[in-house]
Protein backbone atom coordinates (compact mmCIF):
# COMPACT_ATOMS: atom_id res chain seq x y z
CA UNK A 1 0.00 0.00 0.00
CA UNK A 2 0.81 3.49 -0.60
CA UNK A 3 -0.14 5.39 2.40
CA UNK A 4 -1.32 3.29 5.42
CA UNK A 5 -2.65 3.89 8.88
CA UNK A 6 -2.60 2.27 12.08
CA UNK A 7 -5.06 3.47 14.72
CA UNK A 8 -6.15 0.99 17.50
CA UNK A 9 -9.89 0.23 17.12
CA UNK A 10 -10.76 1.27 20.73
CA UNK A 11 -8.54 4.40 20.21
CA UNK A 12 -11.21 7.48 20.34
CA UNK A 13 -10.18 9.92 16.72
CA UNK A 14 -9.10 12.47 19.32
CA UNK A 15 -5.92 10.40 19.72
CA UNK A 16 -2.45 10.37 18.71
CA UNK A 17 -2.51 8.33 15.31
CA UNK A 18 0.46 6.63 13.25
CA UNK A 19 0.73 6.87 9.96
CA UNK A 20 2.92 5.21 7.35
CA UNK A 21 4.69 6.23 4.29
CA UNK A 22 6.40 3.62 1.45
CA UNK A 23 8.43 4.98 -0.74
CA UNK A 24 10.25 2.87 -3.34
CA UNK A 25 13.88 4.11 -3.00
CA UNK A 26 13.30 3.48 1.20
CA UNK A 27 13.51 -0.58 2.88
CA UNK A 28 11.57 0.54 5.47
CA UNK A 29 8.44 3.23 5.48
CA UNK A 30 8.65 6.61 7.51
CA UNK A 31 5.82 6.61 10.37
CA UNK A 32 4.58 10.12 11.61
CA UNK A 33 2.62 10.95 14.61
CA UNK A 34 -0.70 12.97 14.25
CA UNK A 35 -3.11 14.33 16.54
CA UNK A 36 -5.88 16.14 15.12
CA UNK A 37 -7.16 16.83 18.39
CA UNK A 38 -4.53 19.23 18.42
CA UNK A 39 -5.26 21.14 15.27
CA UNK A 40 -4.42 21.82 11.74
CA UNK A 41 -0.82 21.42 12.74
CA UNK A 42 -0.84 18.30 14.26
CA UNK A 43 -2.90 16.46 10.90
CA UNK A 44 -1.59 15.46 7.85
CA UNK A 45 -2.80 17.18 4.34
CA UNK A 46 -2.47 15.81 0.97
CA UNK A 47 0.02 18.40 -0.52
CA UNK A 48 2.31 16.78 1.78
CA UNK A 49 2.08 13.01 0.62
CA UNK A 50 2.59 15.17 -3.04
CA UNK A 51 5.71 16.28 -2.11
CA UNK A 52 7.26 13.38 -0.36
CA UNK A 53 6.39 10.87 -3.22
CA UNK A 54 7.01 13.52 -6.20
CA UNK A 55 10.52 15.24 -5.78
CA UNK A 56 12.28 11.52 -4.83
CA UNK A 57 10.93 10.49 -8.03
CA UNK A 58 12.45 13.89 -9.63
CA UNK A 59 15.89 13.86 -9.23
CA UNK A 60 16.78 15.92 -12.29
CA UNK A 61 14.69 18.58 -10.02
CA UNK A 62 17.60 18.48 -7.46
CA UNK A 63 20.02 21.19 -7.14
CA UNK A 64 22.39 18.64 -7.57
CA UNK A 65 23.12 15.00 -6.76
CA UNK A 66 22.46 14.02 -3.30
CA UNK A 67 24.86 11.25 -2.50
CA UNK A 68 25.42 9.88 1.66
CA UNK A 69 28.73 11.18 2.16
CA UNK A 70 27.51 14.62 0.80
CA UNK A 71 23.45 14.97 1.69
CA UNK A 72 21.31 17.96 0.55
CA UNK A 73 20.63 20.39 2.68
CA UNK A 74 16.58 21.29 2.92
CA UNK A 75 14.78 23.45 4.85
CA UNK A 76 11.00 22.96 5.79
CA UNK A 77 9.19 25.61 6.24
CA UNK A 78 5.62 24.80 8.13
CA UNK A 79 6.76 21.19 8.65
CA UNK A 80 3.45 20.14 10.55
CA UNK A 81 3.93 16.50 11.17
CA UNK A 82 7.14 16.46 9.28
CA UNK A 83 6.08 13.77 7.19
CA UNK A 84 7.77 15.59 4.23
CA UNK A 85 11.07 17.15 5.35
CA UNK A 86 11.37 13.10 7.08
CA UNK A 87 10.40 11.50 4.06
CA UNK A 88 12.86 13.37 1.97
CA UNK A 89 15.85 13.38 4.39
CA UNK A 90 15.63 9.29 4.09
CA UNK A 91 15.11 9.07 0.26
CA UNK A 92 17.43 11.76 -1.38
CA UNK A 93 19.09 11.59 1.62
CA UNK A 94 19.07 15.10 2.98
CA UNK A 95 19.64 16.63 6.39
CA UNK A 96 16.70 18.47 6.79
CA UNK A 97 15.95 21.55 9.14
CA UNK A 98 12.21 20.93 9.79
CA UNK A 99 10.82 24.16 11.59
CA UNK A 100 7.55 24.77 12.52
CA UNK A 101 6.05 27.12 15.74
CA UNK A 102 6.99 26.16 18.73
CA UNK A 103 3.98 24.11 19.69
CA UNK A 104 4.39 21.90 17.12
CA UNK A 105 8.37 20.79 17.81
CA UNK A 106 7.85 18.57 20.72
CA UNK A 107 5.92 16.22 17.86
CA UNK A 108 8.54 16.91 15.57
CA UNK A 109 10.87 15.85 17.79
CA UNK A 110 8.81 12.88 18.40
CA UNK A 111 8.54 11.82 14.77
CA UNK A 112 12.28 12.18 14.11
CA UNK A 113 13.16 9.69 16.73
CA UNK A 114 10.60 7.48 15.10
CA UNK A 115 12.43 7.59 12.07
CA UNK A 116 15.69 8.06 13.25
CA UNK A 117 17.22 4.16 12.30
CA UNK A 118 16.18 4.09 8.60
CA UNK A 119 17.55 7.85 8.79
CA UNK A 120 20.91 6.83 9.93
CA UNK A 121 20.85 3.98 7.63
CA UNK A 122 20.46 6.04 4.75
CA UNK A 123 22.81 8.85 5.44
CA UNK A 124 20.10 11.18 5.95
CA UNK A 125 19.35 13.66 8.92
CA UNK A 126 17.00 16.08 10.69
CA UNK A 127 17.13 18.99 12.94
CA UNK A 128 14.01 20.61 14.57
CA UNK A 129 13.98 24.69 15.04
CA UNK A 130 11.52 26.90 16.27
CA UNK A 131 10.69 29.52 13.54
CA UNK A 132 7.54 31.52 13.25
CA UNK A 133 7.72 33.22 9.88
CA UNK A 134 8.49 36.99 9.57
CA UNK A 135 10.98 36.79 12.82
CA UNK A 136 14.39 37.65 12.05
CA UNK A 137 15.85 36.55 15.45
CA UNK A 138 14.34 33.08 14.64
CA UNK A 139 15.50 33.56 11.02
CA UNK A 140 18.81 34.82 11.63
CA UNK A 141 19.18 31.45 14.30
CA UNK A 142 18.49 28.84 11.79
CA UNK A 143 21.68 29.85 9.62
CA UNK A 144 23.87 31.05 12.92
CA UNK A 145 25.51 27.15 13.20
CA UNK A 146 27.18 27.60 9.50
CA UNK A 147 26.42 31.14 7.85
CA UNK A 148 28.80 29.87 4.94
CA UNK A 149 26.82 26.73 4.21
CA UNK A 150 23.08 27.86 3.13
CA UNK A 151 20.53 25.56 1.97
CA UNK A 152 20.06 23.70 -1.35
CA UNK A 153 16.29 23.73 -1.64
CA UNK A 154 13.63 25.56 0.60
CA UNK A 155 10.05 23.19 0.71
CA UNK A 156 6.86 23.56 2.13
CA UNK A 157 3.20 21.85 1.62
CA UNK A 158 -0.08 23.42 2.61
CA UNK A 159 1.62 26.59 4.03
CA UNK A 160 -1.30 29.15 2.14
CA UNK A 161 -4.64 29.16 4.07
CA UNK A 162 -4.33 31.57 7.13
CA UNK A 163 -4.71 35.14 5.30
CA UNK A 164 -2.75 36.86 7.70
CA UNK A 165 0.11 35.13 7.44
CA UNK A 166 0.96 35.55 4.13
CA UNK A 167 2.96 38.62 4.19
CA UNK A 168 5.02 36.83 6.85
CA UNK A 169 5.34 34.25 4.38
CA UNK A 170 6.70 36.31 1.92
CA UNK A 171 9.35 38.01 4.42
CA UNK A 172 10.32 34.18 5.11
CA UNK A 173 11.00 33.05 1.77
CA UNK A 174 12.78 36.40 0.55
CA UNK A 175 15.39 35.47 3.61
CA UNK A 176 15.91 32.37 2.69
CA UNK A 177 15.46 31.72 -1.13
CA UNK A 178 18.57 33.73 -2.53
CA UNK A 179 20.91 33.41 -5.71
CA UNK A 180 20.66 29.83 -6.49
CA UNK A 181 18.74 28.51 -4.03
CA UNK A 182 15.15 27.01 -5.11
CA UNK A 183 11.38 27.26 -3.33
CA UNK A 184 9.36 24.07 -4.15
CA UNK A 185 5.41 24.48 -2.54
CA UNK A 186 2.95 21.85 -3.17
CA UNK A 187 -0.14 23.71 -2.85
CA UNK A 188 -3.28 22.83 -2.90
CA UNK A 189 -6.08 25.62 -3.73
CA UNK A 190 -8.77 26.07 -1.06
CA UNK A 191 -9.11 29.90 -0.37
CA UNK A 192 -9.08 32.07 -3.68
CA UNK A 193 -8.86 35.14 -1.81
CA UNK A 194 -5.44 33.85 0.04
CA UNK A 195 -4.36 32.13 -3.08
CA UNK A 196 -4.42 35.43 -5.38
CA UNK A 197 -2.73 37.52 -2.09
CA UNK A 198 -0.27 35.21 -1.90
CA UNK A 199 0.70 34.70 -5.56
CA UNK A 200 0.14 38.51 -6.55
CA UNK A 201 3.04 39.36 -3.94
CA UNK A 202 4.96 36.44 -4.34
CA UNK A 203 5.71 36.66 -8.33
CA UNK A 204 7.12 40.43 -7.44
CA UNK A 205 10.01 38.77 -6.35
CA UNK A 206 9.96 35.42 -7.91
CA UNK A 207 9.16 33.39 -11.07
CA UNK A 208 6.85 30.82 -10.23
CA UNK A 209 6.04 27.62 -12.63
CA UNK A 210 4.20 24.48 -12.67
CA UNK A 211 5.94 21.46 -12.31
CA UNK A 212 3.37 18.65 -11.30
CA UNK A 213 -0.53 18.29 -10.44
CA UNK A 214 -1.85 15.40 -8.53
CA UNK A 215 -5.87 15.24 -9.05
CA UNK A 216 -8.31 16.02 -6.09
CA UNK A 217 -8.12 13.68 -3.65
CA UNK A 218 -11.59 12.17 -3.14
CA UNK A 219 -14.08 15.10 -1.36
CA UNK A 220 -11.85 17.42 -2.73
CA UNK A 221 -12.24 20.03 -5.34
CA UNK A 222 -8.67 20.63 -6.53
CA UNK A 223 -5.70 18.49 -6.25
CA UNK A 224 -2.50 19.31 -4.82
CA UNK A 225 0.56 21.64 -7.44
CA UNK A 226 3.81 21.85 -6.88
CA UNK A 227 5.08 24.89 -7.88
CA UNK A 228 8.83 26.31 -7.98
CA UNK A 229 10.15 30.13 -7.29
CA UNK A 230 13.00 30.97 -8.13
CA UNK A 231 14.57 35.04 -7.18
CA UNK A 232 13.93 36.86 -10.67
CA UNK A 233 16.91 37.97 -12.12
CA UNK A 234 17.82 41.34 -12.11
CA UNK A 235 17.08 43.41 -15.08
CA UNK A 236 20.05 46.17 -15.29
CA UNK A 237 19.54 48.76 -17.55
CA UNK A 238 22.69 50.37 -19.68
Amino acid sequence: AACSSNVSASAPSSEAQLHQFHLPALPSPITVRTIPSLGLTFQLWPSATTLLRFLPASPHLLPRPPAAHCPLSILELGSGTGAAGLALAAALPAHTVLSDLPAALPNLRHNASLNAPLLDSRGGSVSVVPLPWGDAAAMGAVVAPAPASRFDLVVASDVVYYEELVDPLIETLRFFVKGDVVFLMAHMRRWKRTDKKFFGKARKVFDIEVLHKDPPPEGWRHGPVVYRFTVKKQRHNK
